[in-house]
């Protein structure tokens, strides 16, 4: 267990450190010029290396794009990346801001840059609608260090901090954009941090709306590290919605907030209406990013192919999650920044192999039709320690539990390699439940067992029953497989976008539309044999179905029932949070023994623990309903009967005589505030709605007493 958490925080610090720039971590290296020249001054400074020929000679491989093509998708790696930034359409002053770019802008520059980006200087890129995002002929660098462009980069610093424009990478502009999002939409952003995509679907259901009325849609913003959900917070405040709740979970491991199985059959066909599921589902996951090293150069020193390889089996992990908490008719965004098939086309053929008719890969190819983008690939290698294996039946044994079969194209493999990828998955159930801790651990994780092209294994040694021989952590593969597969689902449905069409970086993504419940008859089943609630616990849970609150006492629940969105090919979806199910149930079956003996002081009791909420270091949510400071806030802000406010105000002071601020939450996000109260508090949200009230107390004390 211990082993396995250092190991989650070695893979989360590589990764993190693996997607920054180099210039953060090297203070004393000055940044290239435009030309590639060090600063004046330090003759002993070096350009950085945009080169790594294990990459090169991986991609090649690949066949990514067309060997004619490659010099030019080279080429274009090399080069800084072109600033973009798209304008918030939902704020009310975006047509002005599109005619100063226009107008003013657009036209000064063309003028004082002189040089080779004089010409198209500024452009909106074509295939946004609305001309809502704007490409730059310069850097991020660039702009900070040439003087022509002084004022331009002060107006784009002072309109990104009031949220009226939003600095992103055009690639990373393009998911959002074919979830379709519609005015009623409820929204998971899976791996949400650092924010850009989650603002991004903000606007959209805000622009949808007419001015002056909410939304009637919610997005759900999850990140797995409490410190980028932080900068989530930080990125997504700028947009002042009361539709947002942002949660701290992981992706693979989102909780399902499903009132139906704490009922019995009879009270089942009300609850069934309760429970927690998304039309869309946003899932960028947690990635090698090797499409982004024209904005992160180091990237070109750090890549190596045991990156893909050690995140593919939780990205398949996140994405069927998500799959799981699509409403069926629903459609979700697979996407990630890596170039690599292992990453891209396998994890989504393993969805379609799991999910089976119940899911579809949309061909979109007709929307968004001037935005450049390219096949995906129904063909492909996978590269372990120096040798290229294109079936699973090539893999040595001893690799064969770390090169799994759904890398491949078939994701077929033998009956020794089933019974290696069981106990793996009985391993990575095990390991989802060590906790919080281990929750935040476990995400953006690089297999840190992967040192430059060697993946190496596990502190031990196994014998290969076919040659009787031992290998160690440290030998070498010496053969290379000649065979390869061709998958058999469309996979040219999948796009990729690939720098050198349109000056861009590179991107993945897939639409994936659910047809029907994932096997629903098997889950179904399932649920039934492990429906165990005491029935007069039943009782009281159907009695209290229609109230407003009900006692934590009365939302525990062995953690082995889930709903059939948790069940995919007959397995359990890890949906454990703080133990393991046996622990929980164990210690909540003891809650209720020690609050039965000890009377009127358990409820005293029971009550102040629901009021300190169930996750540690987070303060929980609470419906603000003290009418008379209510009253007081109407009467002196002169509010309008027509803006609702009871049951819109929620607190995070559970002392609530000494409340200092009030946040204000759209409809979409109380009915999920009530329905997460039901079953326990499930949701581990660490930000929420709008505040529009501080000092609430003062405020009050000060008007009654007629000093305001």
């Amino acid at each position: 267990m211990g082993g396995g958490r250092k190991r989650g925080r070695t893979q989360r610090r590589h990764f993190k450190q693996g997607r920054e720039n180099v210039w953060k971590h090297n203070p004393q290296r000055p940044p290239a010029g435009e030309a590639g020249e060090g600063r004046e001054g330090n003759p002993s400074w070096q350009p950085f290396a945009t080169e790594n020929p294990a990459f090169e000679e991986y991609y090649k491989e690949q066949q990514i794009i067309p060997e004619e093509e490659w010099d030019d998708f080279i080429s274009m790696l090399r080069k800084p990346l072109p600033a973009t930034f798209r304008i918030n359409a939902s704020c009310q002053f975006f047509q002005d801001i599109c005619s100063q770019l226009e107008n003013d802008f657009r036209k000064s520059l063309e003028t004082e840059v002189s040089d080779e980006h004089g010409e198209d200087a500024i452009r909106p890129l074509p295939w946004y609608p609305g001309n809502l995002a704007w490409h730059l002929n310069f850097s991020r660098m660039q702009l900070r260090r040439n003087q022509a462009l002084e004022s331009f980069h002060e107006f784009l610093k002072r309109e990104n901090e009031v949220g009226n424009i939003t600095r992103q990478e055009a690639v990373s502009m393009v998911p959002p954009l074919f979830l379709n999002v519609q005015p009623d939409h409820h929204i998971l952003d899976m791996c949400a941090a650092p924010g850009s995509k989650t603002f991004q679907l903000l606007e959209m259901i805000h622009q949808s709306t007419k001015p002056g009325l909410l939304p009637n849609a919610l997005v759900v913003a999850n990140d797995v590290d409490v410190q980028r959900c932080n900068l989530l917070i930080h990125q997504t405040k700028r947009m002042c919605t009361a539709n947002l709740i942002v949660t701290n979970h992981e992706a693979q491991n989102f909780p399902g907030c499903n009132l139906a199985k704490f009922c019995s059959e009879t009270c089942m066909d009300e609850a069934k209406l309760q429970r927690l599921e998304f039309d869309r589902v946003l899932c960028d996951v947690p990635c090698s990013g090797d499409g982004t090293v024209r904005k992160a150069p180091d990237m070109w020193r750090k890549w190596n192919a045991g990156m893909g390889n050690g995140l593919h089996r939780l990205q398949v992990e996140i994405a069927m999650r998500g799959m799981g908490l699509l409403k069926v008719g629903g459609r979700m965004v697979y996407s990630t920044c890596s170039m690599n098939p292992v990453e891209n086309e396998a994890v989504v053929a393993e969805i379609l192999r799991r999910c089976g008719d119940s899911v579809e890969l949309l061909d979109v190819s007709s929307e968004l039709p001037e935005l450049a983008r390219r096949p995906g690939l129904s063909t492909w290698k996978v590269r372990d320690r120096g040798s290229w294996f294109g079936v699973h039946e090539d893999v040595p044994r001893y690799r064969k539990s770390v090169i799994s079969p759904s890398m491949f194209p078939s994701g077929k493999g033998s009956k020794d390699i089933e019974v290696n990828t069981d106990v793996l998955d009985a391993d990575m159930k095990d390991s989802t439940d060590m906790g919080e801790e281990g929750e935040q651990e476990r995400n953006t994780a690089i297999d840190d067992s992967n040192n430059g092209d060697s993946a190496k294994t596990e502190e031990k040694t196994e014998v290969d029953c076919e040659s009787g021989e031992a290998p160690t952590r440290y030998k070498k593969l010496n053969s290379t497989s000649t065979r390869t597969e061709h998958s058999d689902y469309p996979l040219h449905r999948c796009m990729r976008i690939v720098p050198h069409d349109q000056n861009s970086g590179a991107f993945f993504i897939a639409v994936l539309h659910k047809h029907s419940p994932l096997n629903e008859n098997q889950v179904v089943d399932w649920v039934k044999s492990e429906q165990s609630i005491p029935e007069d616990k039943t009782g009281k849970l159907e009695k209290d179905l229609g109230s407003d609150k009900v006692s934590s006492e009365e939302n525990i629940v062995p953690q082995q029932v889930v709903d059939n969105t948790n069940v995919v090919d007959g397995e359990q979806n890890g949906d454990m949070d703080s133990k393991s199910s046996k622990d929980k149930s164990s210690e909540d079956a003891k809650v209720i023994v020690d609050e039965a003996e000890k009377g009127q002081a358990g409820t005293r009791d029971r009550r102040r623990q629901q009021n300190q909420g169930r996750w540690r270091g987070v303060d929980p949510v609470i419906f603000f309903k003290d009418e008379v400071t209510i009253k007081s806030i109407v009467s002196f802000y002169g509010i309008k009967d027509s803006f609702p406010l009871e049951g819109h105000l929620v607190t995070r002071n559970p002392d609530t005589s000494h409340v200092k601020r009030i946040y204000y939450v759209s409809k979409s996000v109380q009915d999920v505030l009530e329905l997460n109260i039901k079953v326990g508090e499930r949701l581990k949200i660490t930000s929420l709605g709008l505040k529009i009230f501080v000092g609430v107390r003062l405020i009050t004390v000060l008007y009654q007493h007629k000093l305001l």
